[in-house]
């Protein structure tokens, strides 16, 4: 299973607002793929990175530690899409 850059904004979206309803609200998806999104990037990390309470959720110790380079992958992600969309072509590195 690959890790995909929709499964790190589901999770980093869940750790910013606190609850998986809101989340799915902000995505604008279903409350259920939020679940599923979150639940295979779980597999993937081999172990839960949200506690999920009544009251919403809170980052576990393992996703505290993959929170930053989440955010850190979108970010990269969101800024090579803008240099490739430049209109002006950069000179190359020699």
């Amino acid at each position: 299973m690959a890790l995909e850059l929709a499964d790190l904004r589901v999770f980093v979206t869940a750790a910013s607002v606190g609850s998986l309803s809101a989340a799915a609200r902000e995505l604008r998806v279903a409350q259920p793929s939020v679940s599923e999104r979150l639940r295979r990037l779980e597999r993937l990390v081999g172990q839960p990175l949200l506690d999920r309470s009544s009251r919403g959720v809170s980052l576990t110790p393992a996703g505290e530690r993959l929170l930053p380079h989440a955010e850190r992958c979108l970010d990269l992600a969101a800024r090579a899409l803008d240099i490739a969309r430049e209109e002006t072509p950069r000179a190359p590195c020699t």
